[in-house]
């Protein structure tokens, strides 16, 4: 039986982890952390704000927090040897530098979603912008209203596969006022919030006469949790090093 460790575990990506790890029969809910004050159960585990108190009985770590506890969750798992999975979004380059860090020690897969379709788009989308080099290439994402960051995780490293395709890409986040025509090497990002969408990315590649798009919609958060779940069996057993999506989907 594989004892999982969920940090975050009263949010809605906790939840939903939980319940799939509840209906998994090698897999069992060893922990439940949360934030300071925050009571309750998940799953019948009390939930509790210590989690190196808790490390020594798991296998291995699940995190969907925020930047600054997760990098917490990351070095204690790094402390104790325990390989950890990380949700979470909203990274500064700085902080992911310092949470990739503990690769020496674990491993450690960070991917701001664990949808299948959206990881197969991270890795075509910058095949499309090479291929369409004189497009101009725009990212939409839409989610619900009570998401904290924008842009999305997701958009974020669409962005980073589309200037990895195109060096001298320059960023812009929305448009506004009399900007003047659009330069050539320009990457839109808008960032669209309402209701309960729970996720939609779509990357347009405009031309002259034609317009190609790709989209990936998440119908529901199980999505997320069901690609949480294969990360966790994926990770177990594996040496120390850093892994994304792509090595447990086999995509690389």
């Amino acid at each position: 039986m594989t004892r999982i460790i969920l940090c975050g575990s009263l949010g809605r990506m906790g939840g939903s982890v939980a319940a799939e790890i509840a209906a998994e029969d090698d897999l069992e809910l060893g922990g439940a952390i949360e934030v300071p004050g925050l009571d309750g159960s998940v799953s019948g585990v009390r939930v509790t704000s210590n989690l190196e108190e808790l490390l020594p009985d798991g296998n291995v770590v699940v995190d969907f927090t925020n930047p600054e506890a997760a990098l917490s969750h990351i070095e204690a798992s790094a402390a104790a040897g325990k390989p950890i999975v990380v949700g979470t979004t909203g990274f500064t380059p700085a902080q992911l530098e310092q949470a990739q860090k503990a690769e020496k020690h674990i491993p450690l897969l960070i991917s701001p979603n664990m949808s299948a379709g959206v990881n197969l788009m991270f890795r075509i989308v910058g095949d499309v912008a090479a291929a369409l080099s004189d497009f101009d290439a725009e990212i939409i994402e839409i989610h619900h209203n009570r998401k904290k960051d924008s842009p999305s995780g997701t958009a974020a490293r669409i962005a980073e596969a589309i200037e990895l395709a195109r060096p001298g890409t320059e960023r812009i986040h929305g448009r506004a006022g009399m900007l003047g025509a659009r330069p050539g090497n320009e990457l839109g990002i808008h960032s669209l919030r309402g209701g309960d969408v729970t996720g939609e990315h779509t990357v347009v590649f405009a031309g002259e006469g034609e317009r190609f798009e790709i989209t990936h919609r998440a119908h529901s958060r199980r999505t997320f949790a069901r690609g949480t779940i294969r990360a966790i069996r994926f990770i177990m057993g594996k040496p120390a090093g850093r892994y994304t999506m792509n090595d447990v989907l086999g995509l690389e």
